[in-house]
């Protein structure tokens, strides 16, 4: 027997989300000769789970948030099916690595006991930071997609011969992946809707169903950055000094992109 399928909104809170964590992590630490230490952390990572957002736990930018009291979120994925919203998390990044160093300039010989030479080129320090990480996941939402549950958005479908390689090619200027991977999922009247999995289920008017692109498919721009520090002190007395100090963030003014969609900006590598 066939019927209509006619939803009204509903939310569905359920207490069975996972998360899981791997990761290798390698770091070093090295002093060097004429006043040069250098350390240098590398983690090869990936996080996965299917309840990401708000509710204690990190945001987009890695941030724990703390703005709500329940260990609840809000997820775009068929609540009719748990495992479709499983994917990378919104904070994964799969390679992370950071060098640091400081070095402090042994005096040369030749200064001997002249003091002004020792005055103006001697007691100096230099340090960095050198940042490179992987960009954050990027989900996929049609703002008109889910009309036949009474949603809000939900996720498209992909383009017939479309997948997360072709998203990334033959990118059209101004974007930062090929739109025309995507595909709006309509449901004509009378026709099965896809996410019940019941050809029996039939649409009531035309709408759009929750399509069958997964949660955090797609990557956003990774980000680099270098930040130097260059230091001279002068000891005026046993307890007093004085010290010129210049930071450098961002030395080589490489551009900081956001997530697409957002406004681009220039920012720090944090």
């Amino acid at each position: 027997m066939q019927g209509v399928w006619t939803p009204e909104f509903f939310a569905l809170n359920r207490t069975d989300a996972q998360s899981t964590y791997h990761s290798l992590q390698v770091s070093i630490h090295r002093s060097m000769s004429r006043g040069l230490q250098f350390q240098a952390a590398y983690t090869f990572s990936k996080s996965i789970d299917d309840a990401p957002g708000a509710g204690g736990g990190a945001g987009s930018t890695g941030t724990i948030d703390r703005s709500s009291a329940f260990d609840t979120a809000n997820t775009l994925g068929n609540q009719l099916d748990p495992r479709s919203n499983r994917g990378v998390s919104d904070f994964d990044r799969p390679q992370h690595f950071v060098a640091a160093f400081t070095w402090n300039p042994p005096q040369p010989h030749f200064f001997g006991n002249h003091g002004a030479a020792k005055w103006v080129l001697g007691n100096w320090q230099a340090s960095g930071i050198v940042t490179f990480m992987s960009g954050l996941p990027i989900d996929i939402v049609d703002p008109a997609g889910g009309s036949l549950y009474g949603l809000n958005g939900a996720r498209p479908n992909w383009a017939p011969g479309a997948n997360r390689q072709t998203a990334m090619t033959n990118v059209p200027q101004g974007y930062y992946f090929n739109p025309f991977a995507f595909a709006m999922a309509v449901v004509q009247a009378g026709q099965p809707i896809p996410s019940v999995h019941d050809p029996n289920a039939l649409a009531g008017d035309v709408g759009t169903d929750i399509g069958n692109i997964g949660r955090n498919v797609l990557r956003g721009p990774m980000q680099n950055c270098v930040d130097f520090s260059l230091l001279r002190r002068w000891s005026i007395r046993e307890s007093s000094s004085i010290e010129f100090r210049a930071d450098f963030f961002n030395l080589f003014n490489h551009r900081k992109l956001q997530q697409p969609g957002q406004r681009h900006q220039r920012r720090s590598c944090n």
